[in-house]
């Protein structure tokens, strides 16, 4: 008869090696561990390299570099979504969401009229009536919300369409 057994939890040093290990593939599965271990380690450091940039590059520039440095993290969520069964096209459709807000509302100069000293109302609230920002906010909260949700959720034990289960594995009792 067989059983399934979870493998120990994986360490920080260790989830972090695995994880940049395989950081361009997005095939696979990736477990809790390794994912948030991972997550943490890249966020950190795209929010310090983000602060630096963004204080030496133009604002334009420095919004599509920012997005385009999120893209570390798109295959380390790609994998954990497969690893519970879910699709890629929830945290693919989320970042590119993303992506074309922080475009658009670079593009259309709210960002500048933020940070300006003496802010136009009028000006700020403009971007309530782009249908662009409308849709994509509306799209990254509810794919950002449900990938969220996803990477919470426990590996499935048995092989899926992505692969065998990084978590566990079958043992033969006899």
């Amino acid at each position: 008869m067989e059983k399934m057994i979870a493998k120990p939890q994986l360490g920080f040093v260790e989830a972090v090696k695995l994880a940049m290990s395989r950081i361009t593939q997005m095939s696979g599965r990736s477990r809790r561990s390794e994912f948030w271990w991972a997550a943490l380690v890249i966020f950190l450091g795209l929010f310090i390299v983000n602060n630096i940039i963004s204080a030496v590059l133009p604002l334009m520039v420095a919004q599509i570099v920012s997005s385009l440095l999120t893209l570390i993290a798109l295959p380390l969520t790609v994998r954990r979504l497969q690893d519970t069964g879910k699709s890629r096209w929830w945290v693919i459709l989320s970042w590119l969401a993303n992506f074309i807000y922080s475009v658009r509302m670079v593009q259309s100069g709210v960002i500048d009229e933020m940070l300006s000293v003496n802010a136009n109302p009028e000006a700020l609230f403009s971007i309530f009536q782009d249908p662009l920002i409308i849709v994509t906010s509306l799209v990254q909260f509810v794919t950002g919300i449900a990938t969220f949700i996803f990477c919470l959720l426990d590996s499935s034990p048995q092989a899926n369409k992505y692969g065998e289960s990084p978590k566990y594995m079958v043992v033969n009792e006899e």
